[in-house]
């Protein structure tokens, strides 16, 4: 049975704002705790040659927020990043593993889920008991990781729910890929099986928003 069918979190007109308008005041970034936990997962798994040879990849813009030889590269959980420099590590990092970009995306997302969650979030934790209750924070969930969209929640069933992002400024199709695998982690972590989840819409694709249906086992 459905539990919802309308949206949430609506904002009333005058309250919102465009992309353009939210990137010209600065929002559109990471915050660092799960840029940090992917980079501390990419030195853990490919080490730090490895490393090394993702900062080569990158222009000087995204070298200016790294250091080499320090834990992490240097990244900071207290900071934010742009979304562009994040894509752009992302894309270097899966190149560098010679890995398919969409698991990659997926086993960092899963990394940094897990790193931000036991860290920053331990209160937001403890009501994650069924999917619904990652739909009903979808927003509280998504302020973990990012300083700009908006989350409005539709069709929520005992089985999938449709999230409609908005107010999303500087949009990096690597990192759009980033919060949807987030978000079916998020969704793992209350026990639910096959979970899948599937960009139907996307800023990337021309269109104004992006969704995901999200579906799962009970």
């Amino acid at each position: 049975m459905s539990e919802s069918s309308g949206p949430r979190s609506v904002p009333p007109p005058e309250l919102r704002r465009s992309p353009a308008e939210l990137a010209a005041s600065g929002f559109g970034n990471f915050h660092g705790t799960a840029v940090r936990a992917a980079a501390d997962f990419f030195i853990g798994r490919y080490g730090p040659a490895a490393a090394h040879a993702v900062i080569e990849k990158l222009g000087p813009a995204g070298r200016a927020h790294l250091s080499p030889n320090a834990p992490a590269l240097g990244l900071l959980g207290t900071r934010k990043y742009p979304y562009p420099f994040v894509g752009d590590m992302l894309r270097a990092m899966a190149a560098v593993a010679h890995a398919d970009e969409d698991v990659f995306i997926r086993e960092i997302a899963s990394a940094g889920v897990d790193t931000t969650m036991g860290t920053v979030a331990r209160l937001l934790v403890r009501y994650l008991g069924k999917p619904a209750d990652v739909a009903k924070h979808a927003q509280e969930l998504w302020n973990v990781f990012h300083d700009a969209g908006r989350i409005t929640i539709t069709d929520l069933s005992d089985r999938e729910y449709l999230s409609h992002l908005t107010e999303w400024p500087n949009h990096d199709l690597t990192i759009c890929k980033l919060g949807v695998q987030a978000a079916a982690r998020l969704v793992e972590r209350t026990g639910a099986r096959s979970v899948e989840a599937r960009r139907e819409k996307c800023i990337s694709w021309g269109h104004d928003y992006c969704l995901t249906r999200m579906r799962w086992t009970p």
